[in-house]
């Protein structure tokens, strides 16, 4: 069985460097994606930094490496 993730892949000088940081949610790897490209965690302007550049795309997996072979980096969820 299979199940969808989003995926920060991390570019530098346009090529690819390896890194890959996965997520079960969409928001959570534009956040971490944003907060890396801007070089702040409160300071969005869709502005990039002139090191590096992150993006997400979708990627299937086998859902028996969901948490094993492959770890999520979404934060912990909140309850009110």
């Amino acid at each position: 069985m299979t199940m969808m993730v989003f995926v920060l892949i991390i570019l530098e000088r346009g090529q690819p460097t390896g890194e890959e940081f996965f997520f079960r949610e969409l928001t959570s790897c534009l956040e971490y994606s944003d907060a890396l490209n801007n070089q702040s965690i409160s300071f969005v302007t869709g502005g990039r930094n002139r090191f590096f550049e992150s993006y997400c795309r979708i990627r299937e997996i086998q859902t028996t490496d969901a948490g094993t072979k492959i770890l999520f980096r979404d934060p912990a969820k909140k309850e009110e």
